[in-house]
């Protein structure tokens, strides 16, 4: 029998030497959701939701703010920037916390994340659109980052997959309102109105951050690795250039570049200054390393196969932006419902099943999504989407809560803060992808003359080879029996 420890730790109760809670396990989402810890949630909701929306809220701004200020041939720098702050923010976001106190380093963040706001609001020319972004991707990096590094120090771990679980559900909700909400705005008020859409994000972050009593994980503060942070932000760099870029052989050798840049983050990690990933997180067969391979690929795997897929759906089958903007969505909806439903059982043999069931859901769901481009067969569109939500709402939380467990005490935080960022940065290299395979395969002409099926063969079948390789390190990740 587990002994139980007198001393309280923190919202949850009585703490046994597990690490689970008595309270906690007889009341499930009742205890999750009062008191402290409800608190807790809601702050880290604020910055998740935050995250989410802040990034589909302007996409029916922006092409009306590039005709005014003339900012087209900027255009995908609005993106492009935000993702190589984002990943800035994330990768110093540990640090930042440490050295200000987890309610300085929020409030500054969001201090940041308006003023960035501001800067686009009132742009007298798109560069001032372009940096306003650049400072919201930094602030949001950090944001979402240090809502991530509370996760461990302030939910036992029998509460953290029902933590990630309405985290999905957060991030799904959040991301159907943005670009809803921000559409709206524009077309009722003004294309500016859009970057003022997040206010209440802003505020309710604000609110919970100075309600709550946020706890940090044991041992010592965090240092800040400058060559590491800075070899992650040149290496989105160069996947950005290679987005931008409209020759097939400077976007194919700036790939490389790309590729021969991350792993220079491997290998020089620690070596010149502090490092900055967890220790045993590039040894061969360590479940934290494989665990963020896996999220890695994960993202990059959707982000390749879901950058043109609005445009493939709406161009192969005629359709309006709001039957396109539900079939898009379709996959984030089914991903928090599957969450909500997976993170009920906690059978280490069922959790531990769904990180290499999951990647098989992609898999499946993007040679579905090739096929059915190929073939115009929309019914097979929706199906792919529904089986690739299914994958990240069985796969998503268990491998998150795997990459934090396998981290040891003083080094649990920093695995957690960087969870956001290693997805951040797998998005942003999938985007680079899919805009080469774009340009190599002539989707623009091929959509012109209704025969996007090789390209659509092409990113998916990317995508699908990226599942593949996450459906077999799935069978090496493991969760710590409580």
């Amino acid at each position: 029998m587990t002994e139980v420890i007198g001393e309280p730790d923190g919202p949850m109760g009585d703490i046994r030497r597990d690490g689970a809670t008595v309270k906690a396990e007889a009341s499930g989402y009742a205890g999750l959701l009062r008191g402290e810890s409800g608190r807790m949630l809601a702050l880290i909701s604020s910055g998740i939701g935050l995250h989410a929306f802040n990034q589909f809220a302007i996409v029916a701004a922006m092409p009306l703010a590039a005709a005014e200020l003339g900012g087209r041939d900027w255009y995908s720098w609005v993106y492009s920037l935000y993702f190589i702050g984002s990943i800035a923010g994330g990768t110093a976001a540990a640090s930042l916390r440490d050295l200000l106190g987890v309610r300085r380093a929020l409030a500054l963040s969001s201090l940041l994340f308006a003023l960035g706001g501001f800067n686009a609001f009132f742009a007298p020319d798109f560069g001032w659109i372009v940096f306003g972004r650049l400072l919201q991707g930094i602030a949001d990096g950090l944001i979402v980052a240090i809502c991530y590094s509370l996760i461990p120090a302030n939910f036992s771990s029998s509460l953290i997959a029902r933590v990630f679980a309405v985290e999905a559900t957060v991030w799904a909700v959040t991301a159907l309102l943005g670009p809803l909400i921000g559409g709206l705005m524009t077309e009722a008020i003004s294309w500016r109105s859009s970057f003022l859409a997040v206010t209440p994000f802003l505020i309710t972050l604000a609110l919970f951050t100075f309600l709550t009593e946020p706890k940090t994980g044991e041992g010592r503060a965090a240092s800040f690795a400058p060559v590491s942070v800075g070899l992650c932000v040149v290496t989105a760099l160069i996947f950005a250039l290679s987005s931008a870029s409209g020759e097939p052989v400077w976007q194919a050798a700036l790939l490389v570049f790309g590729v021969l840049a991350l792993l220079s983050v491997v290998v020089l990690d620690g070596r010149f200054g502090p490092p900055l990933f967890p220790a045993g997180t590039f040894r061969s067969g360590s479940v934290l390393g494989r665990a963020f391979v896996m999220l890695f690929l994960m993202s990059a795997g959707h982000s390749a196969g879901s950058t043109y897929l609005a445009l493939l759906v709406s161009e192969v089958f005629h359709l309006g932006p709001a039957v396109v903007g539900y079939i898009v969505v379709t996959m984030a909806l089914v991903w928090s419902l599957v969450a909500m439903f997976a993170s009920r059982y906690e059978a280490l043999a069922w959790r531990h099943a769904t990180m290499w069931v999951g990647p098989l859901f992609h898999l499946i769901g993007f040679v579905a999504l090739a096929i059915a481009i190929g073939l115009q067969w929309l019914p097979l569109v929706i199906f792919g989407q529904v089986l690739i939500g299914i994958g990240f709402g069985l796969a998503w939380a268990n491998v998150n809560e795997a990459a934090m467990t396998a981290a040891e005490g003083a080094d649990r935080d920093r695995a957690s803060a960087l969870l956001p960022t290693m997805s951040t940065a797998g998005y942003a290299v999938g985007a680079a992808l899919s805009g080469t395979i774009a340009t190599a395969t002539g989707l623009t002409a091929s959509l012109a003359t209704g025969t996007a099926g090789d390209t659509a063969a092409w990113l998916y079948g990317t995508a699908a080879l990226g599942a593949l390789v996450s459906f077999l390190l799935g069978f090496g990740v493991k969760l710590k029996a409580n």
